[in-house]
């Protein structure tokens, strides 16, 4: 497994083997989302929209309904207490996937 920096939940390196869409404003990363549907997700100072196989990939479940309850947007979502369960439940996987590195 690739490693995975704790800082940056949402992204890891072996996710360069999808075609995801990156962007450098969320203005535009939002737009992309609402016309092509995905998920947007941060990245530093980046922003990227994904499919569902980077999901499954990030150990989460796409059909999750906290997804939609969020708006499938990790920069802005909907409900914060949804966002709050999904970024438990990425945290999980990344610090389950460091101790397991170790």
């Amino acid at each position: 497994m690739a490693e995975m920096d704790p800082t940056k939940p949402w992204y890891e390196t072996n996710l360069d083997v999808f075609l995801n869409h990156w962007f450098s404003n969320y203005a535009d990363a939002r737009a992309s989302l609402e016309h092509h549907g995905g998920f947007l997700l941060p990245y530093q100072k980046h922003f990227f929209v994904c499919q569902s196989d980077v999901i499954a990939a990030l150990g989460l479940d796409p059909d999750d309904p906290d997804w939609e309850k969020i708006g499938y947007d990790c920069v802005r979502p909907q409900d914060k207490d949804a966002f709050a369960r999904l970024r438990g439940k990425r945290e999980g996987i990344v610090r389950g996937a460091s101790e397991n590195n170790q």
